[in-house]
């Protein structure tokens, strides 16, 4: 991962950590097998942004970033993910001027 790739994350992460209702990023795979076994093969440096995915097929204008969360309780999911997906946009309108983006928010738990 770029140190471009890097910093895209953490933007992201921070971006949606500071949305109401959100409790946390979902963890992925890699970090569920990482917590299993410290010394794992699994574990990349820069691979410390669960949740989060960025993607984009080669020769195509557009970029895929998928979101994956846990919401609150107390407060309606419905409302928490447009918040995201709009505090997402915003964000990468600003910050990645020119590209297009598709942002998939998906809820995989309430705490």
């Amino acid at each position: 991962m770029s140190a471009s790739a890097d910093t895209m994350y953490s933007e992201l992460a921070h971006v949606v950590q500071e949305v109401p209702g959100v409790a946390f990023l979902a963890p992925g795979l890699r970090s569920r097998l990482r917590s299993l076994r410290a010394t794992s093969p699994l574990a990349r440096p820069g691979d410390d942004t669960p949740g989060i995915t960025v993607s984009a097929v080669r020769g195509e204008p557009l970029t895929t970033v998928e979101i994956r969360l846990i919401c609150r309780s107390g407060r309606r999911t419905l409302d928490t993910t447009r918040a995201v997906r709009e505090a997402v946009s915003r964000h990468l309108d600003t910050g990645y001027p020119g590209r297009e983006f598709r942002i998939i928010v998906t809820v995989t738990g309430v705490t």
